[in-house]
């Protein structure tokens, strides 16, 4: 989209099915080897291959970078720019696309923490006669394959990374994990995830205190991320996402709607 002239973006209004697709992540910490950017780099590169795979299918927006963070804002060069203005721009991007008559829009999503502010934004493009998806590619990853199951800053982000930008990955700066449990019996298993006899609860802390290494969850240790593995995860989710957009892109989406 960032390529086009006003004049060629208002042709799109012609082209019936279009999907757009918004890669979107954070500026923040990423554990003892990760770069800040990794939860944008990823995506940004997801969509690229999408887009080279289906030039004619889908209209892909420039990345957004920051994003929702503030329990990881106090690991030095992290960027948390908070729900509300999180909400704004991507209410801005769905403004802009239906502008061009697009109405189908994929948030391919590489943080957590912008989960809250992709449902209102959807809700507001729905709401208009719209529809959007989501895709959060380390979800995916793990529902596909077991041993792809994602912590936060560890080995599957890591390896994912490695094969997008290598050279911004450090293995060579790899450190033990850090982990300040509650107790013996409140264990701390993810980033706000404590285990309690078998189940967990969720107990949010300041990240700085609870995971001070900056990476958490499903013993994703940083020290086993292979740049071959996160290759292998890459044309995965990019080929399931090739998949799923062509589906999306015959939905009727007059079908279902009740509401005014």
């Amino acid at each position: 989209m960032g390529a086009l002239t006003w004049k060629k973006a208002q042709e799109l209004r012609s082209r019936e099915g279009l999907v757009a697709i918004l890669p979107l992540g954070s500026l923040e910490e990423h554990g003892p080897i990760g770069p800040l950017a990794t939860d944008a780099i990823i995506p940004d590169a997801m969509a690229a291959r999408i887009e080279a795979r289906m030039p004619d299918e889908v209209l892909v927006l420039p990345t957004m970078p920051y994003g929702v963070t503030p329990a990881l804002k106090n690991f030095p060069g992290s960027v948390d720019i908070g729900y509300e203005a999180l909400c704004a721009v991507l209410k801005g991007c769905v403004d802009a696309v239906l502008s061009c008559g697009v109405r189908r829009l994929l948030f391919l999503n590489g943080h957590g923490g912008n989960v809250a502010a992709i449902d209102t934004a959807s809700l507001y493009l729905y709401k208009q006669g719209g529809q959007a998806a989501e895709i959060d590619w380390w979800v995916l990853c793990g529902q596909m394959r077991q041993e792809w199951m994602c912590g936060h800053g560890g080995g599957i982000e890591a390896a994912v990374a490695m094969a997008v930008r290598p050279d911004w990955v450090h293995p060579g700066d790899c450190f033990a994990s850090e982990v300040a449990h509650f107790s013996e019996r409140l264990r701390n298993v993810h980033i706000h995830s404590v285990e309690f006899e078998g189940a967990t609860v969720k107990m949010v802390r300041d990240v700085v205190d609870s995971i001070p290494s900056g990476d958490a969850g499903y013993g994703d240790s940083p020290a086993r991320a292979d740049e071959k593995v996160g290759g292998e995860i890459l044309e995965a989710v990019v080929d399931y996402t090739v998949r799923f957009v062509r589906e999306f892109a015959g939905l009727d989406l007059s079908v279902g709607r009740r509401g005014g």
